[in-house]
C-alpha cells in the first residue's frame, strides 16, 4: 500500500545516516542498532538510539521542538511479516 514511501525512504536513508553522524555500537556488529551521542541543539542537548525490527525501514518518527514543549512521535508502518 505504501510501497512508494518505503522505496523513497530507502533511497534517501544512506544519505541521512551519513550526514546525521550516526554510529553503530563498537562492541556489536548489528546493522539494526545505531545511535548518536549527546549533541547540541538550539533547544538544548539531544541524543538518539534506534533499534530496527527488520532490514526494511517501514516505520517513521517525528520530533517537534517548541518553546514550551517537545513532541516525539513514533509510528509503526505495519509492513512487516
Amino acid at each position: 500500500m505504501f510501497s512508494w514511501l518505503v522505496r523513497t525512504a530507502s533511497a534517501c536513508w544512506g544519505s541521512v545516516r551519513r550526514y546525521a553522524l550516526m554510529s553503530k555500537d563498537e562492541d556489536e556488529d548489528d546493522a539494526l542498532l545505531w545511535s548518536r551521542g549527546i549533541g547540541q541543539h538550539s533547544g538544548g542537548e539531544f541524543s538518539i538510539a534506534v533499534v530496527q525490527a527488520n532490514e526494511c525501514i517501514e516505520d517513521h518518527s517525528q520530533v517537534e521542538i517548541g518553546p514550551g514543549a517537545t513532541f516525539v512521535g513514533v509510528y509503526d508502518g505495519h509492513g512487516g511479516p
